[in-house]
């Protein structure tokens, strides 16, 4: 009991580094891997010599082969995934498909400041099925933002609807199914059918926002101001592209989930992005040359976008296999379950009040020290891994959503000229409503 309370006080430990912002996660969480692995390694290789040899040996053995050498390679899956995603959201930006997208649906929602509202955050949504990182915010929000606020839409309101619906599309996102995954063990049928459900939650609760704070904070409509661009001549396919992914995923699920079948067929993440890159590239292909340099330029910054993610990664799996080991699980397991929620209720309550802590890289936030607050979890298996991904990923729309530290939160800030704060303050009460809403729902499916 007491190795185990030790070993608690390291995670802690570097969880509070992380949180104060003393340490950051690409570099806490492989230290934090190495501390839990060798401090739990000493006691369980002296106290348990059932290996030949040398424990120190051993410990040095399974330290270098399985937590770095397996550890760093664990997720390799999820970074190509990433990869891919990004060279998508890359070639979206530059064949002008999400430009032609935006001025499409603010043409439809014609003088309407409501239905340019509705349909922008729509489109803000699908786009973010695909796209991610600050550069595809920059580029989709200076192209609705004018257009939300010439329709009289606040700047308070129009911020918080571009990150409600940015967030939207990121539940969809197979980049992010990846990593739940591939953290967690789990099917894409398991992920699918949360995220089906939670996503269609998620869309009542920005419609309920985008209701409410229309109806006081719209001034009268008027024109947009200054020269308008007009969208690129695009093959009409070619809006298609950020969604191509997702139809070739969700048929499989919705047909696996009704059907049973005794051999289901998922279709592979990976696989659906390329094929949307090669839908993209075809549709938006140019008579007049380029093509060739045009997609070699997406996949190299494509590659480059996803580096910050890719580190992480690496630190992640390190956490995972540190803390699914005998060395380190079997320490922490027995007080780690008596502090899991194992009923609904008790699972939506403590969940529910510690929701806020995803805010500020906090530990319920799966990108950082949540990584290995899960593989604790895991290695506990007193929740479903599909329960702890109904968890985290509900959490995780407050720091989507509301975190003032989150680089697309301070860029749209200062863009709009407002208080980074603005954002969530105004947010924070229906994303932790929504966060409740997911915990339901998650737990009355998996648990």
């Amino acid at each position: 009991m007491m190795i185990g309370l030790a070993l608690v006080a390291v995670f802690l430990a570097f969880a509070a580094l992380m949180y104060l912002g003393k340490l950051p996660a690409l570099i806490a969480l492989p230290l934090m891997a190495a501390a839990l692995f060798i401090a739990g390694g000493i006691f369980h290789y002296g106290v348990r010599p059932v290996y030949p040899g040398s424990h120190a040996v051993v410990l040095a053995k399974d330290f270098f082969g399985v937590v770095i050498a397996e550890g760093t390679v664990r997720l390799a899956n999820v970074m190509v995934t990433i990869i891919l995603g990004a060279v998508l959201a890359e070639l979206l930006k530059a064949s002008g498909v999400s430009k032609a997208m935006i001025r499409w649906a603010s043409e439809l929602g014609g003088d309407s400041p409501v239905a340019v509202c509705f349909l922008l955050t729509g489109a803000t949504a699908v786009l973010f099925t695909t796209l991610g990182g600050l550069g595809a915010v920059i580029m989709v929000a200076t192209l609705v933002m004018p257009i939300m606020l010439s329709a009289g839409v606040g700047a308070e309101a129009a911020g918080c609807l571009f990150l409600l619906g940015l967030s939207l599309g990121g539940t969809f996102n197979p980049a992010n199914w990846a990593v739940y995954i591939g953290v967690l063990g789990l099917t894409q049928a398991e992920v699918f059918r949360f995220a089906a459900v939670f996503g269609a939650v998620f869309a009542a609760v920005a419609s309920l926002f985008l209701i409410v704070n229309l109806r006081r904070g719209v001034s009268s409509f008027w024109a947009m101001t200054g020269p308008v661009e007009e969208p690129p001549r695009l093959n009409p396919l070619a809006l298609l592209t950020p969604v191509v992914p997702i139809l070739l995923l969700v048929p499989f699920n919705v047909y696996n989930l009704l059907e049973k079948p005794p051999n289901p067929y998922y279709f592979p993440i990976n696989a659906a992005l390329f094929a949307g890159i090669v839908f993209g590239v075809v549709t938006t292909f140019r008579t007049d040359g380029g093509n060739v340099q045009r997609l070699t330029r997406c996949a190299i910054e494509g590659v480059s976008a996803s580096a910050p993610a890719i580190a992480l990664l690496v630190g992640i799996g390190m956490i995972l296999n540190a803390v699914t080991h005998p060395a380190v699980g079997g320490f922490m397991e027995p007080i780690l379950k008596r502090a899991m929620p194992q009923t609904l209720p008790g699972y939506v309550a403590v969940f529910s009040l510690l929701a806020p802590l995803a805010l500020y890289r906090g530990p319920l936030n799966i990108y950082g020290m949540g990584a290995g607050l899960a593989g604790v979890m895991l290695a506990t298996g007193t929740l479903p891994p599909a329960a702890i991904m109904g968890a985290l990923l509900s959490v995780g729309m407050i720091q989507g959503v509301s975190d003032p530290t989150n680089t697309h939160n301070a860029w749209l800030a200062g863009y709009l000229g407002k208080d980074v704060m603005v954002f969530t303050r105004k947010t924070l009460p229906y994303m932790w409503g929504l966060a409740a809403a997911g915990l339901l729902v998650a737990g009355a499916m998996f648990l």
